[in-house]
């Protein structure tokens, strides 16, 4: 599981930037909270990967994390 976060320095309204590189990836399913508004570090919602060698569990888990930022338009000043 990967744990979706507001990223640090964006405040407001969320976008989750880059989401679509990762819905085409068997076994993978993103669970969003349906939380309108981001701040850092915030938890948004998770990704869950599914597969029977925990070592491809976990390179997926590391593409999804790479893939997923979870920001607003605002940045904090």
């Amino acid at each position: 599981m990967v744990n979706l976060v507001g990223a640090e320095g964006y405040s407001g309204p969320v976008h989750y930037k880059g989401i679509e590189d990762i819905l085409g990836l068997p076994a993978v399913t993103p669970h969003i909270y349906g939380k309108k508004m981001t701040r850092p570090f915030r938890k948004m919602g998770h990704v869950t990967i599914v597969d029977p060698s925990i070592e491809k569990a976990r390179e997926v888990a590391a593409r999804v994390k790479q893939s997923i930022e979870v920001v607003s338009n605002q940045t904090i000043s």
